[in-house]
């Protein structure tokens, strides 16, 4: 509960004011529902990501999008993690570099971490003649993204 308040205010007090070039924006809060429990469930998983969207919606004013997104995230993110790791895992299994190493972890969050801004990025521009804008924030934006959990991999502590 602590990681969810702390990453709250982290992204609605200073991830949220990141916009590079106008086209990359960091969402530090998709870092949670990565390191979510294998075992726990995609209602759960749901149920999660909703609350982190909508309560980013309502600090950064925008009409339900980053909920919309990270309840996308959250319904796929056990099939995604499903292909990146065995069937014989313990359910108190924790995504994570230590245990996926560096690059079975990066790229199941970079998946995700895409479909979350695919949609996000849908559903703010809504108009198909925006496309080039849609892929290079999608790009530029998990990019961005992917940087910090790359760095916040390297603070977390070990055990």
């Amino acid at each position: 509960m602590r990681n969810f308040v702390l990453l709250l205010l982290a992204q609605v007090l200073v991830f949220s004011q990141i916009h590079l070039f106008g086209y990359a924006t960091a969402v530090i809060f998709t870092i949670f529902l990565l390191k979510l429990p294998r075992h726990t469930t995609k209602n759960e998983l749901m149920v999660w990501g909703f609350l982190f969207g909508i309560i980013t919606d309502m600090f950064c004013n925008t009409p339900g999008i980053h909920s919309a997104a990270a309840t996308a995230m959250a319904f796929f993110r056990n099939p995604i993690l499903s292909a990146f790791t065995h069937k014989g895992l313990p359910e108190d299994f924790i995504p994570g570099v230590k245990s996926m190493k560096w690059g079975g972890y990066i790229v199941y969050a970079a998946i995700c971490i895409s479909i979350f801004y695919a949609l996000l990025f849908t559903l703010e521009l809504f108009a198909i003649r925006y496309l080039a804008t849609l892929i290079i924030s999608t790009i530029g934006s998990t990019l961005l993204t992917m940087l910090f959990i790359v760095v916040a991999e390297f603070f977390t502590p070990k055990k």
